[in-house]
């Protein structure tokens, strides 16, 4: 078995678990909170993008890797990282700046996925010694995958806050006749 195959059926397998979990557990439990409480756990799972800063560690990544490569994985991920945290923060702050910042973190992290995706496969990195990256590519990416799609969905469909909307205008409404 290649190791190009190996790749695909662990990342595929990873993709179905998580996609699973998301749909029986995590969707159900988040579907009835407002948008910002929504992507909140989801978020922290992008919290820990700076793993694959392992890859410049000694004896992490075969030293034939390509060195853009390695550069792409490993600072796109940190920058989600960090955009990660900002939006985590001002999401509990309540940051009237949170909902963009969400969208800003989601732009930088779906740019991330794409590109260093593309850039690994590019140069073949499944082809080399990539140390516990290997596990990182074929358990945390899907899981990065997924929890992006969740986030993005809950952007586009969920109020801000409880109340938002006709609901929250209905009641200000209301509490202004008495």
């Amino acid at each position: 078995m290649t190791p190009f195959l190996v790749l695909n059926i662990q990342s595929t397998l990873s993709l179905v678990v998580f996609i699973l979990i998301a749909r029986w557990y995590l969707a159900p439990r988040l579907s009835a909170r407002p948008r910002n409480e929504a992507v909140l756990p989801l978020l922290w799972i992008h919290a820990f993008r700076y793993a694959p800063l392992t890859l410049f560690a000694p004896g992490q990544a075969d030293p034939l890797v390509p060195r853009s490569a390695i550069m792409a994985v490993a600072y796109g991920d940190l920058l989600a990282a960090l955009f990660a945290l900002l939006a985590i923060v001002a999401v509990k702050l309540r940051a009237r700046s949170a909902t963009a910042l969400v969208w800003l973190f989601s732009i930088v992290s779906v740019v991330d996925l794409v590109f260093s995706t593309a850039r690994a496969v590019g140069s073949e990195m499944y082809n080399f010694y990539i140390g516990w990256s290997w596990y990182i590519v074929n358990f945390y990416v899907p899981a990065l995958v997924v929890s992006q799609v969740m986030i993005i969905y809950y952007l586009c469909t969920r109020p801000a806050v409880a109340g938002s909307g006709q609901r929250r205008a209905e009641e200000v409404v209301a509490n202004l006749k008495h």
